[in-house]
């Protein structure tokens, strides 16, 4: 009988998926969780409030403590294998994965992310001077480039000594129409660098998952080629099917694809369909982590996870109790 309803079991698959083999069964976990108040009755927006004018000290502590209390919650609830720590901004990444790693203990392991070592989508209104630059001023970015992925080996030296099981590399490459810049700008500009990265963190120990929305069709070759351990969002409102990237990458770690635009509205048989699909496509007897195409959202109906995880339990043969 397989035993999902606890995280430590599931930390034991996860593992098994990081080591480069097939697990007993997927193991789930999130990048986010973002339903804090209505579960746990804690809540960010009003921790910002509450933290607003105090000295950084005690704002970095006050996010630890609220990141720690979530997500010992929500491993315990909810049997995630992997929780992730604090890090970036106003945290210190060594000081939030030493705090995340002391409450989880043996129970889960615990990710990093690694957000800035590549160039990925800019925002709006940094669009167009990236754009003039890339055809203009490409040895500006290719100065800036190398600067981003010295500071992203940097920054996963601290992280593996700080305790992290694993790392996310969380940067989104692509809209739902297409990557960022062409296939050919993308192997000029963020291939070699990601590779590089991602061949550090192999010689330091640290395993790696990409995640990033939208569609990455004609970039994916490229990002398998860096030899990322995993992919994860594979995102069906990019037009990202798991079952042709499973068909082109029958090796690769995969995570996600429950689609997020099912999971807004309540829809029993739509969230059932979308995990039955993700379960025999990413699924039993391959490498695959169990989740949503993104996070667990902020305005996601709570009965909506509870139908995706049910559904989740039904096929590895468990109830779920929560």
């Amino acid at each position: 009988m397989i035993d999902i309803q606890s995280s430590l079991e599931g930390k034991k698959q996860l593992e098994t998926l990081l080591s480069g083999n097939v697990p007993a069964f997927p193991p789930h976990f999130e990048l986010q969780f973002q339903l804090d108040k209505i579960c746990f009755g804690i809540s960010w927006d009003e921790l910002v409030e509450q933290i607003e004018g105090q000295s950084p000290q005690k704002r970095q502590q006050a996010i630890i403590d609220y990141h720690r209390e979530l997500y010992v919650q929500v491993m315990e609830r909810f049997h995630w294998a992997a929780v992730p720590a604090p890090g970036g901004g106003e945290v210190d990444y060594a000081k939030g994965l030493e705090e995340m790693k002391k409450a989880v203990g043996e129970r889960a392991l615990v990710f990093s992310f690694s957000p800035d070592g590549v160039f990925w989508m800019p925002t709006g209104s940094e669009m167009m001077d990236f754009v003039v630059r890339l055809f203009e001023h490409p040895e500006q970015l290719h100065k800036e480039a190398r600067e981003k992925c010295d500071k992203a080996k940097q920054l996963a030296k601290i992280q593996k000594e700080s305790g992290a099981d694993f790392i996310v590399q969380n940067t989104d490459f692509g809209f739902n129409s297409g990557p960022f810049i062409s296939p050919k700008h993308f192997a000029e500009f963020c291939t070699p660098y990601m590779a590089e990265i991602i061949e550090y963190m192999h010689n330091i120990g640290l395993k790696v998952i990409l995640h990033s929305d939208g569609n990455l069709n004609d970039i994916l070759d490229q990002i398998a080629s860096t030899k990322v351990d995993g992919y994860q969002s594979i995102d069906p409102q990019g037009s990202m099917d798991i079952k042709e990237v499973r068909n082109q990458y029958p090796d690769w770690l995969l995570m996600g694809n429950v689609a997020c635009n099912m999971l807004q509205d309540v829809n029993d048989e739509s969230i059932r369909e979308s995990v039955r699909y993700c379960m025999q496509h990413g699924g039993f007897g391959k490498r695959y982590i169990f989740s949503t195409s993104n996070c667990i959202f902020k305005s996601m109906p709570l009965e909506s996870y509870k139908i995706m995880l049910d559904e989740y339990y039904n096929i590895c043969g468990k109830k779920m109790l929560l």
